[in-house]
């Protein structure tokens, strides 16, 4: 199973790199380091984010979210809105998953086919507590038509 759909664009950002940089200085860090001590993620994935773009795992993407308590949209530069209001009472991916699945009335099959991606992934998901790429929650939440922090249990509110 690949952790990137094929031909996948989401890799790299320039919108997720110049986000980087302005969470950087909007939080006065003399540099990558302090900044990477700041949000609880190593010093070479804010170094590689900030030099080459490069979008880090969906966990670590979370992680980052949770600590500077944004969107997940915002801080991939998907847009400019950073008022985040964060879940009272925060759920998961799976939980999630299959909520969106049960009130759609649809199977995970008929999901994955729609979606252009075995349906194994929702599974191999689940039952090895990893996370999509970014770029198949993208695809995702845009099914559902509900935000990737919706997806992902961190806000309550489906947009």
């Amino acid at each position: 199973m690949s952790k990137f759909p094929e031909n996948s664009e989401m890799r790299t950002s320039k919108e997720f790199c110049k986000r980087i940089k302005e969470l950087i200085a909007d939080n006065d860090c003399a540099s990558n380091k302090e900044f990477a001590d700041l949000v609880g993620v190593s010093f070479p994935i804010i170094s590689k984010a900030v030099n080459f773009g490069i979008i880090p795992s969906t966990k670590i993407l979370i992680k980052i979210a949770d600590s500077l308590d944004l969107s997940l949209a915002y801080l991939l530069g998907f847009n400019n809105d950073n008022d985040f209001i964060g879940s009272v009472s925060p759920s998961d991916f799976y939980t999630r998953i299959q909520e969106l699945v049960q009130e759609s009335n649809k199977t995970f099959g008929g999901i994955a086919s729609k979606l252009a991606f075995s349906r194994t992934y929702f599974y191999a998901w689940k039952k090895n507590n990893t996370l999509p790429s970014i770029e198949y929650a993208k695809i995702i939440a845009d099914y559902f038509d509900v935000s990737l922090d919706y997806l992902f249990g961190r806000s309550d509110y489906r947009k």
